[in-house]
C-alpha cells in the first residue's frame, strides 16, 4: 500500500504545482462576469438578497439613528453624486449609525451606512462629498462581487496547495509539507488583503472623478484622507496586515492628481451643517456627562451648539433642559422644527408641537416628515402608502404613522399589520410573520387582501434568504 501512494504521489506533485501554476495564470488574465449583478434589487441577485438581510439586521441594532431630517438631506447629498455613475440601479438605502468608531461602509444590493464618529473629520460638505463619492465607488465598481470572485480563486489556489502538500506528506516529506501549508494561507490571505487594499484605492481614484463630474473641488478627497492621516498618527498599523492602504499612502495617491474646482460649488450648506450638528450630537450622547464638552470642541455657531446641547440632552432624557436650550435657537430650519416638535411632544405640549407642524405643512403639504409627525399628535389622519422609490428611513416613517392612526381609530387589526411591516424593516422576520398571521385572522374585506399580499411578498424573500443559508 506504501508503495502505491509513494507512485501516486510523485505524480500528484508535479501535477498539483503545475496546476496551480496553470490556475493563477488563468485568473490573472479573466475578469469576473459582472453582467449578471445589473439587477440589484431583483430576488434571482444573491448580493441583494444579502444585502437586504443585513441591512435590515443592522437596521435593527440599538445604534441605528432615527432622525429623518438628517435622512433627507443625505439622500440629497447622494443623489447629487449617483446620476454620473454607472450603476445600473441609482438607488442607494441609507442608514446612520451611532457608534465610537470612525467608518463608512457599503454593502451589496446599494446600501450605505454612515457612523457618527466619522462627523469629527468631516467639517465641510465638500469632505463629506468626499466621503459619499468614495463609498458609491465601491458600489459601481462592483467591489464585493470582484472580492468574492476572488477569494473563490484564492480558495481554489489554497486548495491545490493542500493538496501538494498530502502528496509530500505520503512521500515522506514533512518540511515540503508544511511550507506548502503554511505558504498557501499565507499567499491566500496575503492576496485577499491586497485586493482590499486595491480596491480602496481605485475607490479613492474613481471617487475623485465622480466629484468633479460633479461639481464638487476634489480637494474634498483630499480633506478626508488628510483627516484619517491626522487620526492615525500614533497607531502601529501595519499596512500588509491591513484592508487599507496606509492614509498617508493614500493621501499622497491623491495629491498627485491635478486639483479641481468648479463655479458651481458653494459654501457648506446650512442644511449640512444642522446634518453634522446631528450626528456629532448623537454621538456626545455616547460621552455621558462630558457631552457638553464634546459639543463645545465640535461646534462652532451658538445655534449649532444649542441645537446640538438639545438634541443630546432629549436623547439621555433630560427634557426640560433639552426644551430650554431648543427654545435657545433662533434658526428656523427642518431640523431645528423636526426637534423642536419632538420635544414638544416629550414634554407634553401639544398645542405647541402642532403649531410647528401646520406651519410646516402649509409651506410643504406632502412633506413626508411633518405628515408623519401630524399622525403621532393625535390628529384624524389618512392611512398612508408606501412606494417603489421610498427608501428604509422613509417606510419605517410611514408604518409608525399608520400605527397611530390605526390606533386612533380603534382598528387593531390594521396597526399590527403595519406593526408587523416595521418589524420586517428592522429586520426581526419571525415576530414580523407571527403578527402579520394575527392581523390577517382578525380582518376582513380589503384589508385583509392587502395583508395577504405583502405576506406573500415576505415569504418570498425568506424563500430567497433561505436559499442563500441567510435563516
Amino acid at each position: 500500500m506504501r508503495h502505491f501512494f509513494l507512485r501516486i504521489s510523485k505524480l500528484l506533485l508535479p501535477i498539483s504545482l503545475a496546476s496551480i501554476m496553470n490556475l493563477a495564470c488563468a485568473n490573472a488574465n479573466d475578469l469576473p462576469d459582472l453582467a449578471r449583478y445589473e439587477n440589484e434589487r431583483g430576488l434571482s441577485n444573491p448580493s441583494y438578497i444579502l444585502g437586504q438581510y443585513w441591512f435590515r439586521k443592522i437596521n435593527g441594532s440599538a445604534g441605528l439613528i432615527e432622525f429623518p431630517p438628517a435622512y433627507n438631506y443625505l439622500r440629497e447629498a447622494v443623489a447629487s453624486i449617483v446620476p454620473n455613475t454607472g450603476l445600473y440601479d441609482k438607488t442607494i438605502d441609507l442608514a446612520l449609525l451611532n457608534s465610537t468608531e470612525t467608518n463608512a461602509f457599503v454593502i451589496p444590493g446599494n446600501h450605505l451606512f454612515i457612523y457618527s464618529d466619522i462627523l469629527r473629520l468631516i467639517n465641510n460638505e465638500s469632505t463629506l462629498m468626499g466621503l459619499l463619492a468614495h463609498e458609491v465607488s465601491h458600489l459601481e465598481l462592483h467591489h464585493y462581487q470582484r472580492s468574492l470572485e476572488n477569494q473563490k480563486n484564492e480558495q481554489a489556489k489554497a486548495l491545490l496547495l493542500v493538496l501538494a502538500g498530502v502528496a509530500a506528506a505520503t512521500a515522506g516529506d514533512g518540511e515540503t509539507t508544511s511550507a506548502l501549508w503554511l505558504g498557501g494561507m499565507a499567499n491566500q490571505v496575503e492576496n485577499m488583503l491586497s485586493y482590499s487594499r486595491a480596491h480602496e484605492q481605485e475607490a479613492d481614484r474613481r471617487g475623485r472623478e465622480l466629484m468633479q463630474l460633479s461639481g464638487f473641488p476634489t480637494s474634498g478627497m483630499n480633506e478626508l484622507l488628510a483627516g484619517l492621516f491626522k487620526q492615525s498618527l500614533g497607531s502601529n498599523r501595519i499596512e500588509f496586515l491591513s484592508t487599507h492602504p496606509l492614509p498617508q499612502n493614500r493621501l499622497s495617491d491623491s495629491l498627485t492628481g491635478q486639483e479641481q474646482t468648479s463655479v458651481l460649488f458653494t459654501p457648506s450648506s446650512d442644511s449640512f451643517r444642522y446634518f453634522r450638528a446631528t450626528l456629532l450630537s448623537y454621538r456626545a450622547a455616547l460621552e455621558g456627562n462630558r457631552y457638553r464638552n464634546f459639543l463645545s470642541s465640535s461646534l462652532t455657531t451658538s445655534d449649532e451648539y444649542h441645537y446640538g446641547l438639545a438634541l443630546a440632552e432629549l436623547l439621555m432624557h433630560y427634557n426640560e433642559t433639552a426644551l430650554e436650550n431648543i427654545n435657545k435657537v433662533q434658526s428656523r430650519n427642518e431640523f431645528v422644527d423636526y426637534l423642536k416638535t419632538i420635544i414638544y411632544l416629550t414634554v407634553d405640549q401639544d398645542e405647541q408641537a402642532k403649531q410647528v407642524i401646520e406651519d410646516r405643512l402649509a409651506l410643504a403639504p406632502n412633506d413626508l416628515t411633518f405628515t408623519y409627525l401630524a399622525g403621532q399628535v393625535k390628529e384624524q389622519k389618512p392611512y398612508l402608502r408606501t412606494t417603489p422609490d421610498q427608501l428604509g428611513y422613509e417606510k419605517r416613517m410611514v408604518y409608525r404613522h399608520n400605527i397611530a392612526v390605526a390606533r386612533q381609530r380603534n382598528n387593531q387589526p390594521y396597526a399590527l399589520y403595519n406593526h408587523a411591516l416595521l418589524q420586517f424593516e428592522l429586520g426581526k422576520d419571525k415576530p414580523a410573520l407571527n403578527l402579520i398571521n394575527r392581523a390577517i385572522k382578525q380582518s376582513s374585506g380589503s384589508d385583509r387582501s392587502e395583508m395577504e399580499s405583502m405576506k406573500t411578498q415576505l415569504e418570498l424573500l425568506e424563500d430567497a434568504q433561505r436559499r442563500e443559508d441567510l435563516n
